[in-house]
């Protein structure tokens, strides 16, 4: 049945591969007038779950982008630094007294 303004967009749970779960969204030209999901989170709490969130998301602004955005796992390995050239000199002359705590 095609219902206008309303879509519905089945999810793969992320967590089981027997789970899907299938968030609706009803809209206007305009806004987003409400939204439903058969989740467990979303019957649950107030606000939207997850998968309302990456719906709204991938039909607002991923649909429409030209080109694929990538960063392979493999990349990740550059952005941590190397332990050994971090230095851990602590010079005590910056401590004006040599007493480290106090109760007062």
């Amino acid at each position: 049945k095609i219902i206008p303004n309303l879509i519905r967009i089945p999810t793969q749970s992320a967590h089981s591969n027997r789970a899907t779960y299938h968030p609706t969204i009803h809209f206007t030209d305009q806004a987003i007038i409400g939204w439903w999901c058969d989740c467990f989170t979303s019957a649950r709490f107030l606000g939207c779950c997850s998968h309302i969130a990456s719906a709204i998301w991938f039909l607002l602004y991923q649909r429409w982008q030209t080109q694929q955005r990538r960063m392979p796992s493999g990349e990740y390995k550059n952005l941590p630094t190397d332990s050994i050239q971090v230095s851990d000199f602590y010079d005590s002359s910056d401590d004006d007294d040599s007493q480290r705590y106090s109760l007062a």
